[in-house]
This record gives C-alpha cells, structure tokens and sequence, in this order.
C-alpha cells in the first residue's frame, strides 16, 4: 500500500478529537443558554443590503464594478447574480429584477466565452448555475435558453485556472478546485453536463488535504481556506455527488464540522491565523457549515446536535453585526479604517469581490436554515477545553462563563509575513475583540514568498513579528523573540507520509508539546502547559552558484553543522509556558532554560496594546508594573506581581499593524532570574 492509499486509510478510521467529543456532550446539558433572536430572514437582511449598495456600481453591460477602481474583478458580479437571484426568489427586491437578470446575462457568457475577470472562472460557475435554477421563472424563454448555452459551453480542463494544464502535478492544486468541482456538480444536476469526470480527476487528491479532524489544508494553513473549501465540498456532496470518494468525503465534512466549533471564540468568532483572516465572510462560511449541519443532523433526528450547530452558526453571525451596523459604512474587514485605504487586504482582495462573496455565502445560509431547530449549548458556551490541531500548529483554549469566558488561540509555528508566533488571541464574550488582541502582528524579516503576498497596512510594518510572548538575551547581547521564529518557507501540502505529514518538511525551530492539568481541590480553573525545546538547524549560507561541482553545498551545509556548535536558539534551549484561566483573568508564566554552553542575561515578556481600530482611539496607561488600556467601555490590564520587584515595564513608541488596528508594545523584563508572571484581565464597565 502505497502512502497516499496508506493515509486514506487513517483518515477513515481515526478520531482525534472524539475524547473532546465526549467531555463537551457530558457537560453541554448542564449549561443554560439565553436563545439568541437571529432568523433565517436575518441572512437575507444581510445579502439585500451588499445588493443594494453595489448597485451603482453596475454597468452598461450589467458587469458590477469595484468602487476603488472602476474595474471589474474576479467573481463580483456571479456573486451579485447568485444573492439576488435567491432575493427574487424570496419576494425580495423585486424592484431590481432587471438589473439581476442584467448581471446573470454578462456573467454567464463571461463564463461560457471564458473571459471571466482575472481569470476566476473557477468560482463562478456553482453561483451562476444556481442563479440559472432560481432566475428562469422570472426570464423569457430565449433569455433562459441564452443562460443555459453559456453555461453549456464550460469546458473545466480549459475553462477553470487550476487544472492539470497549469498545475502539471495535479497534487498541487489547492482550494480553487473545490469550488470548480462544486459548480460542475451543480451543472450536472441541472443537465448543464452529463459528466462528473472532472470531480472523479480531481477530489481523490483533494481528500489527503483533510488532516484527521476533518481540517482542510491549503497552502500555508490559513484558517479561511479550511472554512472555504469545506464549505465548497459539502456543496458537492449536497448537490448530490454519490462517486467513489463520496462516503470518506462525507465522513471528514462532519468530522471537521464538529471539530472546528472547538475553534470557535466565546465571542462568536471564528479561527484566526493566515491569508484573508479578518474578514466578515470568515464567520459567514462558519455559519453556514452550521446551518447545514443544523439541519442534516435534524433530518437524522440527533436533536441535540442540530441544536448545537444552530447555536454555533448564531453566535458567530451575531459577532459580525459591530460591523455590518457600523453606522459610518459597511466594513467588510474588523476594523475602522476608510474602505479605500485596504487595510487587512491582501493584493487579491477587492471590497466588491469579498463584500459581494458575503452576499452569496449569506442567501445560502437562509437556504439551509430551519428555524424549527431550538438552540441548545455550543462548545463556546461550554468551554472548560483545549484543543491542540498539531497539524494547524495551534491551540485554542476556551472557558465558560463561571471561568471567566475568556478564549485564547496559541501559534506554535506561524506563517511569517501573515502572523506571530506565541500567545496570538485573547478575547472574553462581551467585549470588543480587538481589546486585547484577535490575531498576531506581522513582520517583514524572513517573509513566505511574494506569492502569499502580506495584508496591506496604513504605516510601514515592523521588522519583526509580535504577540503576547515570550524574548531573552543571549550572551552577545541581543534580544530574540519567539514570536520571529516560524515557517518561512511555502508549503504546499501535495507530497505526505502515510501519516499525512510533508515530505521534505521544512524543519521548525521549536518542537512544542502541550500538556492539560486536571483541576485542583476547588478551583473552577483551566491550567494547561506548553513547552518548547530548541530544535536548532544549521545556517549554510548559499555558495556562488557557478562554484563547480555538483554537491558543493550539501557538503559546504554539512561540514558546517560539524564544525560550528549550535546552542539551541538566540542560545535559549528551552521555554516553558503555563497558562491558568479563572473568572479573576488569565495568568501566564514565562520559564526560560538556556542551551548548552550558552548563557541568558535578560528574559521578557512582549504585549501589543491597542491605540486605535482607525477610528476609536484607546487611552494607556502605566502604573509601576501594570498597564491599563482603557478602550470604549472595556478594560484591558496587565500587570505583574507587586512582589517581583525586580521586573522594568517598558512601553515602545513604535506602532504594530495588524489586520484589526495599530498597537504598541509593551515590554515586562528582568535580569535576576529566568521567569516572568504575568496576569491579563478584560471587563467592561457596568
């Protein structure tokens, strides 16, 4: 059996989180919960208003065009076909049927001429076959029959971008394809197509993508392309797809459904951690996973589940609502900054193509809502776990409301350009998220390729990463962050093990291990440990090409991991964490081991503060050992032990950009022992 074969064969049979399954269904019937008031027609609420508002933005042609620039990009106008369409549908605007049925015109020859905008062909076709089956009623018969020639003439080896002709290793294709193979399963229902050959080709390499909770791994991990593709693929299954790989397909989108409600933060929101996080379509991909779990486990009469996932899908939309309501301007991305200035954008990302894409992601969760389904406790109602998805590199820890209702998420191994590496969440149910901090600041130092291109930002960015983490000062003299130790290089997932882990894997500079402690005596807390040991490699720098011989720097590499000794990392050989969370906060220590032969002369620990969203400012202030970040009605202090009278508190003037807003570190450090304390609180005045 061959290691492809080999993983497929674990995927089916192993159930990693199956013990968290457990502990969360013995707890969840003693948690009551305040029934949340989103409906159905509240997703549609959402679609009609990102309708509306673009519809100046449409042309002659019926092409729906970007404000910043005037163009057309990607898949915006399929996706303003697709939420109108289920509007009408609906009985809602009415008033704009013909500029509805004026986009489905230029969208589906678009598609079918294949001259769809930067050659996004792959995306469109499931919104445009929808939109064909819930526009037809209200079209004439030549214009349907116009609809259906276009949508006839794709031809998915040419039509969509990656397939084998621009991806020679049919391995390498990533979460594109979910979305062609979702619109050539939608073709095929409606007799668009008589083949499902391209879903046969391409969903058998797809599935080694899926880790064993069900996670999907694209490039790099971002979390919100697991969300996307898995979303994409239950589309396929739910069109009706009944090929060979259906019944393990099927098994992981379940599987991976129920793990991610353990990512899921008690406010509401979904996974932080790579490419496009941030956005609002994030959490709406997470409901609508929900809601079609909601209801397939009603169908199934498991009523507790449908009940959990109905809870899930309406806290995660209600975390979203800050900024749909924003009464300045719908911000698609969380934070303030004006639409035109692309803040948190990627280089790919258009306010018409990820507002619209909402839209879209919106009308189909009001298609598998049922609103009979009757909440009942989520995970992030729950809490009193943590989940490690080694795979992801992160860990998410989370706690009910007698613990405080805080959440954290860890990155042991970050993607540099996109993240930090260390403590990179903290929230607590009611208070704005980016209080504290909702997702690690990027640095520029040792970034992944240009083709993961880094989020925009309004200053420059910082040299290095931060997060809430951990620095020391090696014998020469300089600092070393954990949070600048991450993966660098591109991973691409496409050749694995028969353990479904990549060949030739880039080696990582920490080895993390986690460990959960049992509660003590009374305590109503959550302890847990992480500890990271140096896993140092050695630098060879690249000989001059034009150096002859053919293994001259293999062999210049390793005579130089002979010769040169190699004390652990910034001489630091191992770094211990323990986190303990209560209703009174969170509290970390921060223990530092040097390497051998090495020595450490200061240890610290780094916070990023909030100053501004892009328009709320937050007020700061330093008291001895502790800081108070006043931020609308909340309150986020951190301070260390009025006893460690040994420990400087440093506040940096340097702005640190992330994707929420600009923050400032602060910096806690001590020369007369390897450990720092450090206690974290969030309230919100009464």
């Amino acid at each position: 059996m061959d290691a492809h074969a080999s993983y497929l064969n674990k995927l089916a049979t192993a159930d990693p989180i199956s013990d968290l399954i457990r502990i969360f269904t013995s707890r969840k019937t003693q948690v009551s919960i305040k029934q949340t008031k989103v409906e159905r027609e509240h997703y549609l609420d959402f679609a009609e208003d990102r309708v509306r508002a673009f519809l100046p933005f449409m042309n002659d042609q019926g092409a729906i065009l970007d404000p910043t620039d005037g163009k057309e990009h990607e898949y915006a106008t399929a996706s303003f076909v697709k939420a109108g369409a289920v509007l009408l549908q609906s009985g809602r605007c009415r008033d704009l049927q013909e500029f509805i049925l004026k986009a489905m015109d230029w969208a589906s020859y678009c598609l079918g001429a294949n001259q769809v905008p930067d050659d996004h062909a792959d995306f469109t076709s499931h919104m445009l076959v929808l939109g064909y089956e819930q526009l037809s009623s209200f079209a004439d018969p030549s214009r349907v029959d116009c609809w259906r020639l276009n949508l006839q003439q794709v031809e998915p080896e040419l039509t969509y971008s990656q397939t084998e002709r621009n991806f020679p290793d049919i391995r390498q294709i990533r979460n594109w394809a979910t979305y062609a193979m979702h619109g050539e399963m939608m073709r095929f229902r409606t007799g668009l197509t008589d083949s499902i050959a391209f879903i046969d080709k391409y969903l058998p390499y797809q599935l080694t993508r899926f880790t064993t909770e069900g996670l999907y791994r694209d490039p790099n991990l971002p979390a919100a392309y697991d969300l996307a593709a898995r979303d994409q693929l239950s589309g396929i299954l739910e069109a009706g797809y009944r090929g060979e790989a259906a019944e393990l397909l099927n098994i992981l989108l379940h599987r991976g459904a129920k793990t991610m409600l353990f990512t899921q933060s008690t406010t509401g929101a979904t996974s932080c951690g790579g490419r496009s996080n941030q956005l609002l379509w994030n959490e709406l991909s997470f409901v609508h996973i929900c809601e079609r779990e909601a209801a397939y486990y009603l169908r199934h009469g498991e009523l507790l589940w449908a009940g959990t996932f109905k809870r899930a899908a309406h806290l995660a939309y209600q975390s979203i609502l800050r900024w749909v309501e924003d009464p300045a301007e719908f911000r698609l991305f969380k934070n303030r900054f004006p639409t035109a200035e692309r803040v948190g954008y990627e280089f790919y990302a258009y306010h018409s193509t990820y507002s619209l894409y909402a839209a879209q992601i919106a009308v189909s969760c009001y298609l598998d809502a049922d609103d009979s389904i009757e909440e009942t406790a989520a995970p992030a109602d729950v809490g009193g776990f943590v989940l490690h998805l080694p795979s992801f590199h992160r860990i998410y820890a989370t706690t009910d409301l007698m613990q405080g209702g805080y959440h954290m998420t860890i990155d042991t191994a970050a993607q540099m350009g996109q993240d930090a590496t260390g403590f990179v969440r903290l929230h607590r149910a009611g208070i704005p998220e980016e209080t504290a901090l909702s997702t690690g600041i990027a640095g520029l130092e040792g970034e992944i390729p240009w083709i993961f291109y880094r989020p925009k930002q309004t200053i420059p960015a910082p040299l290095f990463p931060a997060a809430i983490g951990p620095k020391w000062r090696d014998e020469h003299g300089t600092w070393h962050r954990l949070a600048n130790y991450g993966r660098r290089q591109h991973e691409v997932f496409h050749a694995l093990d028969a353990e479904g882990q990549p060949l030739n894997a880039e080696q990582l500079s920490w080895l993390c291990e986690l460990s959960v402690s049992e509660p003590e005596g009374q305590e109503n807390n959550l302890s847990f440990a992480l500890r990271y040991d140096a896993n140092p490699q050695p630098k060879a720098y690249l000989l001059d090409p034009k150096t002859p011989g053919a293994n001259v720097n293999e062999v210049y590499r390793r005579a130089v991991s002979d010769v040169l000794p190699r004390p652990g990392n910034g001489s630091a050989g191992r770094i211990e964490e323990h986190y303990r969370i209560g209703m009174d906060g969170v509290t970390v220590t921060w223990k530092f081991d040097a390497a051998e032969a090495a020595e450490l002369t200061a240890v610290g620990v780094t916070v990023p503060l909030l100053v501004t969203n892009g328009t709320d400012q937050s007020s700061i202030f330093c008291d001895g050992t502790t800081v108070t970040v006043k931020y609308g009605q909340a309150t986020y202090k951190v301070w260390a032990d009025e006893a460690e009278n040994n420990i400087e508190l440093e506040l940096l003037p340097g702005r640190m950009p992330n994707r929420n807003g600009h923050y400032q570190l602060a910096q806690w450090t001590r020369k007369d022992k390897q450990e720092v304390r450090l206690h974290f609180s969030l309230t919100n005045e009464q």
